[in-house]
């Protein structure tokens, strides 16, 4: 989809490009015909310009405001800061393993009581977004640090999931779903954590 209001929205690019043809187009009609030179004429692709970086600041789309919360649990997960995790979990979060979200959070405890990782760098990401609901599959390189439990068979492990998201009537989105997929492409679960 070239000209989508989602891509308009999310990144300023299609229209500053837009500015620049419609600027191009301005200065030709302008030395081609002096005499229909008017000052508003170069006032348009400033105009549009404004517009493309004023959308991309001011409107978050829902692709974003999932692209931030995954990001927000990546933060959290590092900083082993449990009340991030807790805000981006919705109330009726549920998964194979944790019937809730008190059990999933008491799991959380427990694993970031101690240090985990030092960092988790995104490798491929696909969203999917069918309001009010989302899917993200997410493959994550996590680099464990040396004294977490976890990295007794080396610091480096590349981790698949996928997350459901639910959004409110606010229009805010919080995580109701998470499943490991893989571990070093090996398939995994909730189970196998121990």
């Amino acid at each position: 989809m070239l000209l989508g209001a989602s891509n308009v929205l999310e990144t300023p690019w299609l229209l500053l490009t837009a500015a620049i043809i419609v600027l191009a187009i301005i200065v030709v009609i302008r030395q081609t015909w002096p005499d229909k030179q008017q000052w508003w004429q170069l006032v348009i692709p400033v105009i549009l310009a404004v517009i493309a970086v004023g959308l991309d600041k001011f409107v978050e789309t829902d692709y974003e405001k999932i692209e931030s919360i995954i990001n927000s649990g990546i933060r959290a997960v590092i900083a082993q800061d449990l009340g991030q995790i807790d805000r981006i979990i919705s109330p009726d979060y549920s998964d194979s393993a944790h019937r809730s979200k008190a059990e999933l959070m008491a799991f959380c405890r427990g694993l970031l009581s101690q240090p985990l990782a030092e960092k988790i760098k995104k490798q491929q990401e696909q969203i999917t977004i069918s309001a009010p609901q989302a899917a993200a599959e997410l493959s994550v390189r996590v680099h464990l640090l040396p004294q977490s439990v976890y990295a007794t068979a080396g610091t480096l492990v590349f981790v698949k999931v996928k997350l459901d998201f639910t959004k409110t009537l606010y229009g805010r989105w919080f995580i109701s779903r998470t499943e490991i997929i893989t571990v070093n492409n090996q398939r995994f679960s909730w189970g196998d954590i121990g």
